[in-house]
């Protein structure tokens, strides 16, 4: 009898295949380029390797890469999160904030960027509001701010309050400005979530923001979440890193969006 591991290998044909499906499936997504030089091949041979996986059904191609189909639909866990593409996100983290002036309302959400952007906030006399229990972790004891989190039903994996009653309670507050990141971003679908709840909280926050800042890594563009939470054309700033493609940040800044590279 062969075992569905066993069968996933006889599928992938090589080891090298077998070895990326298998960091797909541990982290969620991999990079072509990391791949590349991970496996020491050029990035056309890996993109072949995916488009074979993706062939066989066992991955997702998406711009740059590709994700689990396993773990498209579902959060992955935040503690996996967090050493995903993790220069990335702490070039995009500070820049991001950067945009803080003393003074300011902002919101964090519960997305690992933001966690990074928290350790750069620095000497500002701001209210921070998040329903992030590591964002909280992170900005307790700061005396010049004044901290709100957002309580709610408890998702384990991304360590966030959501629900309706964390939903009725962001609805009380007025913020100047959210911090967000997302499962994906693209032109068409706009930018989506993969958890339900996780989206409607975004949502939430988005409903009561002056501006909005989208923080996300190049990777993430091109995927399409099960969950539409809102249009591109709403963010007035994506803060991303320099390996965005020229094309698509004109693509993106064609709908009115400042693209801030990291």
């Amino acid at each position: 009898m062969i075992k569905h591991g066993q069968l996933d290998m006889m599928w992938v044909g090589n080891e090298r295949q077998a070895h990326i499906l298998k960091l797909v499936e541990e982290f969620g997504s991999v990079r072509v380029a990391d791949m590349s030089k991970k496996f020491n091949v050029t990035e056309e041979t890996i993109r072949r390797d995916l488009e074979r996986l993706e062939k066989e059904g066992l991955i997702k191609r998406v711009h740059g890469g590709a994700i689990s189909i396993k773990k498209s639909q579902t959060e992955i866990p935040f503690f996996k999160r967090q050493s995903i593409n993790i220069k990335e996100k702490q070039a995009i983290a500070q820049k991001a904030a950067t945009f803080i002036e003393n003074g300011d309302i902002i919101a964090l959400d519960a997305s690992t960027t933001s966690l990074q952007m928290a350790k750069y906030i620095q000497d500002k006399e701001i209210t921070v509001i998040t329903n992030s229990i590591a964002v909280t972790l992170e900005l307790a004891g700061r005396e010049e701010i004044t901290l709100i989190t957002i309580g709610g039903y408890l998702l384990d994996k991304s360590m966030s309050f959501v629900g309706i009653s964390a939903q009725k309670v962001i609805d009380d507050y007025h913020v100047d400005k959210l911090f967000f990141s997302c499962t994906g971003f693209d032109v068409q679908r706009g930018i989506s979530e993969a958890h339900e709840m996780q989206a409607q909280t975004k949502k939430k926050f988005i409903s009561i923001s002056d501006q909005l800042f989208l923080l996300a890594d190049h990777s993430k563009y091109g995927t399409k979440s099960l969950i539409r939470v809102a249009n591109l054309e709403d963010v007035d700033y994506l803060i991303t890193d320099d390996k965005m493609s020229v094309n698509d940040m004109r693509s993106i800044r064609s709908l009115g969006v400042n693209v801030v590279l990291s």
